[in-house]
């Protein structure tokens, strides 16, 4: 069996059979790599070494694809900064493989896992593992080279960097978390929607779509992803295909229409209001789109339909009653059944929809502490936190 074809058969078994980590996998680029031992990824493409895939079951390879995979879910490229490489990817293996396990995938028989270390972060465990003595009641393995990008042998992760292979800013660095956020909560959506979400994974997701990052680039990576959404073997990524390896690409079919909805219950402030409106028709002037607003506060009370010609989008407060925050999901449904997303600024203050609409959902809230007691918490969607700027205009 060539090596391409033996990747070949565990992505597409991947496709198949785990569609949650398929839909981040086919993201990323694969490319071979002799230099290093096993694979490895920095969040945008993976190394791997042909040899090391060639000596594996196939289903063995798709545990190495999935753990790569949640290296980069759990944004570990990202968030390393100074501590030591090989721990802290002995910590991320930690933190994912028992995921991965309770998932059903068949781990390599090196693989790290430890139960004691279910349901915390690699930051976490990073802190307690041993520093190589003592701790004998920690019963966890002890790799000496502590230098090693890879100690559980099954993939290991590297620090994301820029195009020129330099270390990313900050501001790079919520920007990529803001990406990989968003395409977390779609993966979700397409392996729910064919009844391949585990457990384990929808708390992961509960648990990362619900980040504190600038609401402005979560906003902007959403209506990104958005458009770009969707996968194809009728069109093979033709990157792959001089290596042999035949890969379904992702195809952009266009901007969909926008649903924006407005929270009109007298908890949004014209200054709040004044912001969101900047910020989206300055991304909107590079994803043109047709956008439907609808301003509902326990009810619809007003809708309008905007065309990319009618730019820049102007909105208004009309309403003020109660908060109910199921009416605008029930109008895109039969007004716009091919909505992209839907958009919600709102202070989640009201009751929201139990089933998940099939909508692509951002809640923008103007509430801070969404742990507040009269906050409903939603059970679908990405949820940004607005943070007004200083010197924003109720005018």
């Amino acid at each position: 069996m060539k090596k391409s074809s033996k990747l070949a058969k565990a992505i597409a078994r991947t496709v198949l059979d785990h569609p949650f980590f398929a839909t981040l996998l086919l993201r990323m680029r694969l490319r071979e790599d002799k230099e290093i031992k096993t694979a490895c990824t920095d969040g945008k493409q993976i190394r791997y070494n042909p040899d090391f895939i060639n000596a594996l079951q196939i289903d063995q390879i798709v545990f190495v694809l999935a753990h790569l995979v949640m290296h980069v879910a759990h944004f570990h490229p990202l968030r390393r900064s100074a501590r030591n490489l090989g721990r802290f990817n002995k910590a991320g293996d930690y933190a994912i493989n028992g995921i991965l396990k309770e998932a059903g995938l068949s781990m390599l028989p090196k693989a790290l896992y430890h139960k004691d270390f279910s349901n915390l972060a690699a930051e976490q465990i990073y802190n307690r593992l041993p520093d190589g003595s003592g701790d004998d009641d920690c019963e966890v393995e002890r790799n000496d080279d502590l230098e090693d990008g890879d100690p559980g042998g099954c993939g290991g992760f590297e620090d994301a960097k820029d195009e020129y292979g330099k270390p990313l800013t900050k501001a790079d660095r919520d920007r990529e978390e803001a990406e990989v956020t968003v395409a977390i909560q779609q993966a979700a959506q397409a392996a729910k929607a064919q009844g391949k979400l585990p457990g384990s994974l929808a708390r992961l997701v509960n648990e990362l779509v619900h980040p504190i990052l600038d609401w402005r680039e979560m906003l902007r990576s959403f209506i990104d992803h958005t458009a770009r959404n969707d996968y194809s073997w009728n069109q093979p990524n033709r990157r792959h295909i001089a290596d042999g390896i035949y890969l379904p690409s992702f195809r952009s079919n266009g901007m969909k229409p926008l649903v924006l909805a407005i929270d009109t219950s007298g908890s949004i402030t014209q200054k709040e209001l004044n912001q969101f409106q900047a910020e989206l028709n300055d991304i909107l002037l590079n994803y043109p789109a047709t956008v439907s607003v609808v301003y509902c506060d326990c009810e619809i009370s007003a809708t309008e339909t905007i065309t990319p010609d009618e730019y820049p989008v102007d909105l208004k407060v009309t309403g003020h009653g109660g908060t109910d925050l199921c009416p605008p999901f029930d109008w895109a449904i039969t007004n716009v059944p091919n909505a992209g997303c839907l958009i919600y600024l709102t202070d989640l203050q009201g009751k929201s929809p139990e089933a998940d609409p099939g909508i692509p959902t951002l809640w923008i809230s103007t509430t801070k502490d969404l742990d507040l007691p009269q906050v409903f918490q939603p059970k679908f969607g990405l949820i940004a936190t607005l943070e007004l700027q200083q010197g924003c205009s109720e005018e």
